[in-house]
């Protein structure tokens, strides 16, 4: 067998024909642009066929579903921090020698992540440094990272326990774009090789002691399964499907939008003399009037249009469910307020899985620059490891109806600060910080801002410590309980009220006395 056939047969066994119908997918591309993707009907000629491509439409439904795999985990900067190392600040102002920073590379590399299932994040250095740190810096000469996509790949080697020990792939040579060639790079765990466009081999040692590149993955997955197969390939058939169907149910509404006249005609009359009848609305059509029938028009059957649409409505339905997002708009409502919350928490746990795999491929790029640099970075890094999905109008009206309650106090600030949270949750972190400050604030005032009802009630409460009806302890509490005041404040209200004792007529037993008795 020769090498491009072993290439080929290891590319049909990594799928990478199906890597670029998913990129075709998720771009409208390929056979989605010029309609090859249409699958012609039984005895459909070449002509119509080629009709029908010129004709047809894409509703792309895997673009907007991968990137709400993606979107929500980049949404918010993640938290990042590493001991003080100017050439690892560099790199997260440059990663990739094209001016990216960090966090727009992982965002990039995720969402290749999420359509292909993989990507493999490698971290090489330049060949020749400078002599002083002043012009490292200022010429970039340091590692800098680029992502490998699943179809470039063509070989790898794992170990017993599933982890990758080796990986080949190809990237494109410098040149330009009627003259693009590749060039294979192979990584070990200590050494290097590479066989570029002219033909020309080189190899060496990196001397890392671990394989400069990282795998980033969509999901958990099995150690060992190096090229697993994408979540989505089975949400990009049911599109393919359904840019089918869309192309099927337009050549039915051509074919049969419009009516059909029917004429009677008499023995007299020839297929040909009813051709040349002219019909429209600014002439006068005769017919015999001895015929027992007269022209009418006749309707094909829409029920093969409308079966071709509950069709296309039904597969809108599952690739929202195969994406996990089936509580979103476009998707019938359920009627239990519990599956829906499960459909929320379900996706919110696919997400922070996600995350979690971000997180961990950063850490694994951060280790890497410290063996390429032998400096130290002890990198943190946290992604936000809660996308629930918030209905804001049914957020703030819950949030209304607890405030509503009147219970006051620490209640109606925690209320306040959930709405605020709901609503105002895209606001830069200090704006944000002064708004809960403020509720806080004002928290006390509002808590002592009675009713004409309340105020008499406290009255009444503060009178009965002064006739000695209530003992203090019991007044604080109740203050306390029935009016939301704080520990503190009530104290002082009722240590102010008893210096009233004695000095006000008791109208019967406190409740000392009481217990007394």
């Amino acid at each position: 067998m020769t090498e491009a056939s072993k290439v080929q047969n290891l590319n049909n066994l990594l799928g990478v024909n199906d890597h670029k119908f998913l990129l075709d997918a998720y771009n409208g591309s390929g056979g989605f642009k010029d309609g090859s993707y249409l699958v012609s009907h039984p005895r459909e000629t070449a002509e119509k066929h080629n009709a029908r491509k010129e004709l047809a439409y894409y509703l792309n439904y895997v673009a907007p579903v991968v990137n709400s795999h993606v979107n929500p985990v980049f949404r918010k900067e993640p938290e990042r921090e590493w001991k003080e190392n100017a050439l690892f600040s560099t790199f997260v102002e440059d990663a990739d020698t094209l001016g990216t920073s960090f966090n727009r590379f992982m965002k990039r590399a995720g969402l290749v992540v999420k359509l292909h299932a993989v990507a493999f994040i490698v971290i090489d250095n330049v060949q020749e440094q400078p002599g002083n740190m002043a012009d490292v810096i200022k010429q970039r000469a340091l590692p800098y990272a680029y992502v490998v996509k699943p179809s470039q790949v063509t070989d790898y080697k794992t170990n017993k326990a599933g982890k990758l020990i080796e990986l080949t792939y190809t990237v494109n040579s410098e040149g330009s774009a009627s003259n693009q060639a590749t060039e294979t790079w192979t990584w070990t765990t200590n050494r290097w090789a590479c066989q570029y466009a002219n033909g020309e081999k080189k190899d060496g040692a990196h001397n890392l002691g671990r394989l400069p590149v990282v795998p980033f993955y969509a999901r958990p997955y099995e150690p060992g399964n190096v090229l697993p197969q994408s979540e989505f390939f089975n949400i990009a058939k049911t599109n393919k499907r359904l840019y089918n169907l869309c192309s099927e149910i337009d050549e039915l509404i051509r074919n049969q939008a419009f009516n059909i006249l029917t004429y009677p005609a008499d023995e007299s009359q020839t297929p040909d003399d009813v051709k040349e009848i002219t019909v429209g609305t600014e002439n006068v059509m005769s017919y015999n009037g001895a015929l027992s029938g007269k022209p009418e028009f006749i309707a094909p059957s829409a029920e093969p249009l409308q079966q071709l649409r509950d069709e296309r409505k039904d597969l809108i339905v599952e690739i929202y469910r195969m994406a996990e997002l089936s509580h979103v708009t476009g998707v019938e409502t359920k009627n239990s307020g519990v599956a829906k919350q499960w459909d929320f928490e379900n996706t919110n746990q696919v997400l922070s899985d996600f995350a979690l795999n971000a997180e961990e491929a950063e850490r694994e790029v951060a280790k890497v620059f410290e063996l390429w640099t032998n400096t130290t970075v002890d990198y943190y890094c946290k992604y936000s490891d809660d996308f629930g999905i918030v209905d804001v109008a049914a957020a703030l009206d819950e949030v209304g109806k607890a405030l509503d309650l009147n219970i006051g106090g620490q209640f109606n600030v925690e209320a306040k600060k959930k709405a605020v949270a709901v609503y105002l949750n895209d606001l830069p972190e200090d704006r944000y910080d002064k708004v809960v400050d403020d509720i806080e604030a004002r928290g006390q005032d509002e808590t002592y801002n009675f009713n004409g009802a309340q105020v008499s009630s406290a009255v009444d409460v503060m009178a009965g410590v002064a006739e000695q009806r209530i003992a203090p302890d019991a007044a604080a509490l109740m203050l306390q309980a029935f009016f939301g005041m704080d520990v503190d404040r009530a104290n002082e209200m009722v240590k102010a009220q008893t210096s009233m004792i004695g000095k006000v007529p008791r109208q019967g037993p406190t409740v000392t006395d009481n217990a007394a008795a």
